[in-house]
């Protein structure tokens, strides 16, 4: 299976949403998420490290991208955030003493945490280590089996060493090829010959040093090596893979390779786990979540789940003891097989890192929220986000930015994805593509017409493009704009007469009274708005950089409402159902403002919120003093009484 050309564009895409994601600097971010804070859910979020507890396999640590370390003793049926002292939450890798399991490491993105009581206390252990972002983070550990006081630390472009269990760290790493290397991607450590050490560099090959860093010698050249696996039964035995997935195998510690593809699709980037029981034995993960199996040390593989729901393993790890057993983590969070990776299981209950994206609340069943993440797909909660439930079964991607609830039908919803639109009949129990007609392109923004729910209007995040469809298929036909292009994602639809529509372009507002077949310029003269919202009276207010705006005659003038607060970064207006003078107001690093007289001044309402990088701000349309927001990578936190103050929602499966 090749890559969907959707998920080739996001490739493209990506450095643009993690800095829309960041939204300030990184670092910084992560240091505020690592504070103690408690997140809300729903459960997951990425994971990128996974370590056993050598003395006992039920305990089990988990490293995630901006919420710091968590810790499970039951095998990942349950997690528990374990932050105290972490000042930095953006944990890259673990490493754990075998002779003393209490004492355990963490690479973060300023340095080296240790631990001495099994993660309850962190302690910086960073001297001797870069002290300035981004050379200051640790993206690989490894620990020395025979002399827990050995480890080897590496950044992006160098390699450290201490001896003295992380009280101070000196570079090693010196040889020629190495110096002039533009990143580090993996590093390992021979179990049976712990002065054995391999790193890979870049595009410039392996390296081996048989005298603890000391010296090097090139054993690849020219490979682009993401992963290093020792065999920890036979360590001749050494197995690489590339950006591009190939898989190389060395039974003599390097000295020749050979390719191990045979049954492997061309894909891009694989993570692989070795059978700790049966050497033989082998796992390999993609990044469309594709899992395969070989029984003959790589010679052939077989794939034996063809996803894993649909997303990227960013580490594949086998139980110890259980070696059917496989923990992957993933932008999902932690995903479990008992089978030999045949079937999976969300295992995300207590960790809190998700990146909320968007939420929708269904008018008919206020209960009932649905959640889009900007890295773990959608989950599902039926009791006011007490519980949730993960519902990607079919949905392609990880990456959701819009969704939209039937006004009758709960169960009927559509998500806009960096893969286009998906649509369920059924509550999230399956997604299907509804694309014909849309582009290449994620789709930013999602509205069902009040008065007919079979037309539904979509925008695209590039080239300033609207799309409609009238028909509860999946056909879409393009809105044209003249000469002009959409302004951000701005569209608007008139609820109590849907065909009138406004649009933000380049050319100012436009309005449509045909459903979107003939557009005219309104009086807004060039005014660069980026966004339109309707009130419950019909009234459009506009957000632009120089102020919010309002207009109480469908467009034709405009008056300013404000010039302060909130207009600063700001996100999206929300509506008090019953009382339109009451306006909340989302902001990209302010978080939520709120407004008793209809706009015209603004107090921030963010007790209890731990960022204020907020998304997805809905009220209740039963009880409006009820409101969601979500934050990034700390989940989704609701308000009981108007936004005096938030708690977090529940982090628990169902």
């Amino acid at each position: 299976m090749t890559e969907h050309p959707r998920g080739t564009q996001l490739r493209a895409w990506l450095p643009l949403l993690v800095l829309i994601n960041a939204l300030s600097p990184w670092p910084a971010a992560a240091q505020v998420a690592a504070r103690g804070l408690v997140g809300g859910g729903p459960p997951g979020g990425t994971v990128v490290a996974i370590a056993f507890d050598p003395k006992d396999v039920a305990i089990i640590y988990a490293a995630t991208d901006w919420s710091g370390v968590f810790k499970s003793t039951d095998s990942g049926e349950s997690w528990t955030a374990i932050n105290t002292g972490l000042t930095n939450a953006a944990v890259r890798c673990l490493a754990i003493a075998p002779s003393d399991s209490a004492t355990v490491y963490a690479g973060t993105g300023v340095g080296v945490f240790k631990s001495a009581d099994g993660g309850r206390n962190w302690t910086k252990s960073s001297y001797g280590l870069p002290q300035e972002f981004p050379a200051s983070m640790i993206t690989m550990l490894v620990i020395d089996p025979a002399s827990p006081r050995t480890l080897y630390a590496g950044t992006f472009e160098r390699i450290f060493k201490t001896i003295d269990g992380a009280k101070t760290w000196i570079a090693i790493a010196s040889h020629p090829r190495i110096t002039q290397t533009s990143r580090f991607a993996a590093l390992a450590i021979d179990p049976s010959h712990p002065a054995t050490v391999y790193v890979a560099a870049s595009d410039r090959g392996l390296f081996k040093s048989a005298d603890g860093g000391k010296n090097w010698s090139v054993i690849t050249t020219g490979a682009d090596v993401e992963t290093v696996v020792v065999d920890p039964r036979d360590s001749t035995a050494i197995y690489t893979s590339d950006h591009g997935g190939k898989i190389l195998r060395s039974t003599d510690s390097g000295k020749s390779w050979i390719p191990t593809n045979s049954g492997l699709p061309a894909t891009y980037s694989l993570t692989l786990a070795i059978d700790p029981k049966n050497d033989r034995t082998l796992y390999v993960a993609n990044f469309e979540g594709r899992v395969f199996k070989s029984g003959n040390r790589g010679g052939m593989w077989t794939e034996v789940s063809d996803r894993m729901s649909n997303t990227e393993a960013k580490v594949l790890v086998a139980d110890p003891l259980h070696p059917d057993t496989l923990y992957a983590g993933t932008g999902r969070g932690i995903l479990k097989s008992v089978d030999g990776g045949a079937s999976w299981r969300s295992s995300n209950s207590g960790i809190t890192n998700s990146n909320i994206c968007v939420i929708a609340i269904a008018p008919s069943q206020p209960a009932t929220l649905y959640v889009g993440t900007c890295d773990g797909g959608i989950a599902k909660s039926s009791d006011g986000g007490k519980n949730w439930t993960p519902i990607n079964e079919g949905l392609a991607t990880d990456y959701v930015y819009a969704l939209e609830v039937d006004r009758f039908d709960a169960a009927q919803v559509y998500a806009g994805t960096d893969k286009g639109v998906f649509r369920t009949v059924n509550g999230g129990a399956m997604w299907t593509e509804v694309n014909r007609g849309l582009p290449v392109a994620p789709i930013c923004s999602l509205f069902i017409d009040r008065s007919n729910p079979a037309v539904l209007y979509a925008t695209a995040m590039s080239g300033g493009r609207a799309f409609k469809r009238t028909d509860r298929g999946d056909t879409w036909a393009e809105l044209h704009f003249g000469f002009s292009r959409l302004g951000g994602c701005g569209l608007a639809v008139n609820p109590a007469d849907s065909s009138v529509l406004w649009a933000t372009s380049t050319a100012g507002i436009l309005k449509s009274s045909d459903g979107g077949k003939i557009w005219q310029k309104d009086t807004s003269g060039s005014r660069a708005f980026s966004k339109l919202w309707l009130d419950s009276t019909g009234s459009l207010y506009a957000g632009s950089a120089a102020g919010v705006f309002k207009s109480l005659d469908r467009g034709e003038t405009w008056t300013t409402v404000s010039t302060t607060s909130p207009s600063e970064g700001l996100r999206n207006f929300l509506f008090d159902p019953v009382d339109s003078n009451i306006v909340y107001a989302q902001t990209e690093l302010r978080g939520v403002f709120k407004s008793t007289n209809g706009g015209q001044s603004w107090k921030p309402i963010n007790s209890g919120l731990p960022d204020l990088r907020v998304r997805g701000l809905v009220v209740d349309p039963i009880d409006s003093r009820t409101l969601y927001v979500g934050t990034f990578k700390r989940g989704v936190f609701k308000t009981t009484n108007g936004g005096e103050s938030w708690k977090p929602t529940g982090s628990k499966s169902r």
